[in-house]
């Protein structure tokens, strides 16, 4: 045995990379271990200390939900590694529901999808690199394009390999974040554009609402349609126009074109100012931590880096396996945030770390180390924890890094184990 081994760890058939001294000198040589065996996803189910659990059977009900409410192809979001919720896992779980189409922002992201043997339609919402042109022309991804730059470096990848580029041409109808201007003179530079490159499909015409007032939803609508009349004018004809996300498609049913591109929703991010109709979103996941150390702590002192709050009482301190570089937010510091230990809730006491928070149990006499934590659903609402933290819900979900491990469950069973740091899975 060597000190360099971690404790606890079984390494017998371990996917890992130890450094073990060089017999030869002070160098280090790496042992590969590459196999899994029952060992190692005991001791990734036990989880130690932090994982988050994903309830996939909720996330297919949340997409039957958005197929109800629309005649339109639901197009499932799956950027930002799934909203945080591991993007192959949930293309998995959603191809096996029937869903046959996909989006995401980054062309890595499609690519990731692909290898991983992810089927249907795939399309990059943000500008892609040239580099990665060839990549995505071959995976028959859908690729946006936002200038004339964009379409004539589609048109020189697609030239090299001798296969046709399908593109979504993305309008900028007011947010001024990303596509053409949705002006005739535009429509008209992109026809001739598109007509000098013939490898170049225009299969696709979006954008995307703000969201801030109907006057403004309404502005943007028109201004799409009006890019479609326009591009048709001058010979360019596109059928496939979309442009709403899980809140156009509750808000703006008369607004849904060919497709919606739903995100949130899936995810149990239920849409602003739909509580009053009729069906169900659910959250589908829980992020949990355990206790690893109680301190009792006296009436004056300053608990973590906080030096500016002294404690008000006596009080018995938990120490949780998570902080801000875990995704829980700094901004939950002080009291904002709570947890839910044993079925009470605790107030964060002092300031988030990277990789550790405070709690104070001292209304908990219960709580030892050990003990499960709850720290985001599973009676942490996103609605309220967004509200602590003063941020979105989906954001809350999505900042979470990859060093939480993914469990997925599916029919009241674990199916799926995750660690993305290990780069370990296991199917059940």
């Amino acid at each position: 045995k060597s000190q360099y081994y971690l404790p606890d760890f079984d390494v017998q058939g371990m996917t890992a990379n130890f450094k073990m001294p060089n017999k030869k000198g002070g160098a280090y040589v790496h042992v590969y271990y590459n196999e899994l065996n029952a060992a190692n996803l005991k001791r990734s189910l036990k989880l130690k200390f932090l994982k988050y659990e994903q309830y996939l059977d909720k996330l297919i009900e949340n997409y039957r939900t958005a197929c109800s409410l629309t005649k339109a192809t639901v197009t499932c979001v799956l950027k930002s590694n799934a909203y945080g919720h591991g993007a192959v896992r949930v293309a998995e779980a959603l191809m096996e529901a029937g869903c046959r189409s996909f989006a995401v922002s980054c062309a890595r992201e499609a690519i990731e999808l692909r290898s991983a043997g992810i089927q249907g339609e795939i399309l990059v919402m943000g500008t892609t690199e040239p580099e990665y042109l060839p990549d995505l022309i071959q995976a028959g991804c859908y690729i946006t394009v936002a200038s004339l730059k964009d379409i004539a470096d589609c048109q020189e990848a697609a030239g090299a390999l001798q296969r046709k580029a399908a593109v979504h041409i993305k309008i900028d109808t007011g947010m001024h974040r990303l596509g053409f201007a949705s002006d005739g003179a535009t429509a008209r530079d992109i026809a001739i554009c598109l007509s000098r490159c013939p490898l170049v499909n225009a299969c696709g015409l979006f954008s995307h609402l703000a969201l801030t007032t109907r006057e403004r939803d309404q502005r943007q609508y028109d201004a799409l349609i009006s890019m479609q009349k326009a591009l048709a004018e001058h010979g360019v004809v596109i059928s496939d126009v979309h442009l709403c996300d899980s809140i156009g498609l509750v808000r703006y049913p008369e607004w849904h074109g060919s497709r919606v591109r739903v995100g949130a929703l899936l995810y149990g991010v239920r849409p602003s100012r739909s509580e009053h109709m009729p069906f169900a979103c659910h959250e589908t996941a829980v992020l949990k931590t355990t206790i690893s150390q109680i301190h009792e702590v006296k009436a004056g002192d300053f608990v973590g880096y906080s030096d500016d709050q002294p404690l008000t009482h006596d009080a018995r301190i938990a120490t949780l396996c998570a902080g801000y570089g875990d995704g829980y937010p700094r901004s939950l510091s002080n009291g904002r945030g709570k947890v839910l230990i044993r079925g009470k809730r605790a107030p964060v006491e002092g300031i988030v770390c990277m990789d550790q928070l405070m709690v104070d149990v001292t209304d908990i006499p219960e709580a030892k180390p050990g003990d499960a934590v709850t720290l985001l659903g599973g009676g942490i609402g996103y609605d309220e924890y967004a509200e602590w933290a003063n941020t979105n819900r989906n954001e809350c979900i999505t900042i979470l890094s990859r060093r939480p491990v993914r469990v997925y469950h599916r029919s009241g069973k674990v199916a799926t184990v995750l660690d993305s740091m290990l780069n370990e899975r296991r199917d059940f």
